[in-house]
């Protein structure tokens, strides 16, 4: 097959070792682009921070309890990511061929045909299955639905120019599954076949645990807007030509950032009801909400809309920085409460 012009194989990682009839799949995983992943993977160690700090309080594990936890987690986001981003691919590559950073992937160049990606896609559900097997059926629930919330994105391009508010759902919504893991699913009793609709309903939403996290879930909601909105403006051009809908496209450079800061504001309120609600500590307050406050800013401040190198940036570093701060507030949290400082 001819070498597509402007691709070039990558050659970190595992990609020096792995045989290159490998190297497209591993490509359609994102295993060469690791900004992306930590995109995903912080909500579940956010989510895991908070289920471990909420009543009752998880003074059964331990500091090595929680990395292993952890650990989990970043294998089963390797694999989830791998599904989403291949399905998406499948999904855009008509789009792809249009613009010039995509163009490269796997199936726009031709290195992966349609029916290859599908079935790739089947064999990571399965292997994803495979991971959270042992971690119980209300988890499996979980991961179907934000596998759904997550399948729908690449079909709002179409039609919407909000795709990446529904991103943000399905990326934010990790909060959940991982609470289900640990065994503080808020949503549980929508299970409980023991009650009728209407007090499953009032169950969750009368339910301090569940108010919490749906703020939580909010402000990751916002978060996952604000830094995928950002990276849209890489594409910016080449979506107006191809017809790509967005919310990039929708603020244009002008409006982006006063509506990146409006929904900052936002998620910062929404991170300090969370912890008013599940009654966290100072710790808590001054890390997860004060410093996270401050790398937002300084986030959307820096970025330069117009710089693809600058969106990228806010992608992947800038915004974990806000990740690190959210999820650090939350283990300083539960580490003063375990040691009862």
């Amino acid at each position: 097959m001819d070498v597509v012009k402007g691709y070039s194989k990558p050659t970190q990682g595992l990609f020096r070792f792995i045989p290159d009839a490998w190297v497209p799949y591993a490509e359609l995983m994102r295993l060469d682009r690791p900004s992306g992943f930590w995109a995903f993977y912080w909500h579940y160690l956010i989510g895991l921070g908070f289920a471990i700090n909420v009543q009752p309080f998880s003074s059964n594990l331990d500091l090595v309890s929680v990395g292993l936890l952890a650990a989990y987690l970043g294998l089963w986001t390797t694999v989830f990511r791998g599904i989403t981003c291949t399905w998406n691919d499948n999904l855009d590559q008509d789009f792809d061929r249009q613009v010039a950073r995509c163009r490269v992937r796997p199936i726009p160049r031709g290195a992966v045909t349609t029916t290859q990606a599908h079935f790739f896609t089947a064999v990571l559900v399965a292997a994803g299955a495979f991971i959270l097997y042992p971690s119980g059926h209300s988890t499996l629930y979980h991961a179907a639905v934000d596998s759904a919330l997550l399948f729908i994105y690449p079909l709002l391009k179409r039609c919407t120019n909000f795709p990446q508010v529904e991103l943000g759902f399905g990326l934010s919504y990790a909060i959940f599954l991982v609470a289900a893991l640990v065994g503080k699913d808020p949503l549980a009793p929508l299970l409980d076949p023991s009650l009728t609709l209407s007090a499953r309903v009032s169950r969750v939403v009368e339910s301090p645990l569940a108010q919490s996290a749906a703020c939580l879930y909010v402000a990751g909601i916002l978060w996952s807007v604000i830094f995928d909105t950002i990276y849209a403006h890489q594409d910016y051009l080449d979506d107006l030509k191809a017809g790509v809908k967005g919310l990039a496209v929708r603020l244009g450079r002008k409006g982006t950032k006063p509506a990146c800061y409006a929904m900052g504001a936002v998620q910062i309120y929404c991170l300090l009801m969370a912890g008013h609600l599940a009654d966290f500590g100072p710790s808590y307050y001054a890390i997860s909400c004060g410093a996270t406050a401050l790398m937002l800013a300084r986030m959307i401040w820096v970025t330069d809309l117009e710089d693809g190198a600058s969106c990228a940036w806010a992608f992947g570093r800038g915004s974990a920085y806000v990740g690190a701060s959210v999820s650090a507030g939350l283990l300083t949290e539960f580490w003063t409460r375990k040691h009862g400082y």
